[in-house]
């Protein structure tokens, strides 16, 4: 085992219902040197009953006296980064979890590629029994930077963050995690910030995405639903001001590709947003078009995420 190459998990925990799980798969880990730095965000439920059935030098709990990812989440995930000690990061979830190669693949591409600042797992998409409902096929080993904006443009990701791995000193000089409302997108940004080294991908999905109806991108409230909008919005912009750099092709084959793929990306997550709205809300919103009896649910559904898209 290589001692100079040690990571952090740094879990902001609220939820209860998945937190053994997700506690436990870290802990099995076939490569040891790491820590777990668990942070309870003032969660009403018995967290601390469920870390102390483990008896592991390596967790280091803290407890916040106020709820802080109820207000603003990403400065909560970045004051969270502030007890990491280790160069390497990943920001784990208190419901998501990691197969006990996630970190040993990990070091082999850090010591093949030492230049990149991130690193990223395949994924499983599963839900509350532990169900696979997607999953990502293999990604290259290496990416510089256009090629993974190309990837990412092209949908090839399933959108999450624990499958990441930041170099610390990078994540520092980029200013940590993106801000968006809500969180949404903050996770993408910040590794579209850091990629000026290129990507290393684990060829296998180590990491699984837990979907369940605790899940905030998942809640139905009118409010979290157009303030996502809103944050989809914002990536738009800064992922096409990446593009816009990174654009050298006389051809504009580059850009032209990169915006094709995110603009129908982005149409489908803001229509599956807007799905979540009960009909009634939406009406309230959007009266003109939701009164056309002449239009299909799905056009009425793309035509008022384009009205919202027109607002933000």
């Amino acid at each position: 085992m290589d001692q100079n190459i040690s990571f952090s998990f740094v879990m902001p925990a609220y939820k209860i219902r998945f937190l053994n799980k997700a506690i436990d798969s870290i802990l099995r880990q076939r490569y040891t040197d790491f820590e777990l730095i668990i942070i309870n965000d003032a969660s009403p439920d018995d967290l601390g009953g469920i870390i102390e059935q483990f008896s592991d030098k390596r967790i280091k709990y803290h407890v916040s006296e106020k709820n802080l990812g109820g207000k603003d989440l990403i400065a909560f995930w970045n004051h969270c980064l502030k007890y990491a000690r280790n160069e390497y990061i990943i920001l784990a979830t208190d419901d998501d979890t990691f197969e006990e190669e996630f970190l040993s693949d990990a070091v082999k591409l850090i010591k093949k590629y030492p230049e990149v600042n991130v690193l990223r797992s395949g994924v499983k998409k599963i839900d509350e029994n532990e169900k696979v409902l997607d999953i990502e096929f293999p990604a290259k080993e290496y990416m510089n930077e256009r090629e993974f904006m190309l990837y990412y443009a092209k949908g090839c990701t399933i959108s999450c963050v624990s499958n990441y791995i930041f170099k610390r000193s990078a994540l520092e000089e980029t200013g940590g995690f993106k801000v968006f409302p809500r969180g949404h997108y903050s996770d993408d940004a910040t590794v579209l910030a850091n990629l000026q080294n290129g990507i290393a991908c684990i060829p296998y999905n180590r990491m699984h995405f837990r979907v369940s109806s605790i899940n905030l991108s998942n809640q139905c409230n009118i409010h979290i639903v157009l303030d996502q909008i809103k944050a989809t919005k914002m990536f738009m912009d800064f992922f096409m001001e990446r593009v816009e750099i990174l654009n050298h092709d006389p051809s504009d084959f580059f850009k032209t590709a990169c915006y094709g793929g995110y603009k129908s990306k982005y149409m489908t997550m803001v229509t599956q947003l807007l799905s979540k709205i009960p009909l009634t809300k939406i009406h309230l919103v959007a009266k003109t078009i939701w009164c056309n009896t002449q239009l299909f649910k799905k056009d009425k559904l793309r035509l008022t995420a384009n009205y919202f898209i027109s607002k933000t």
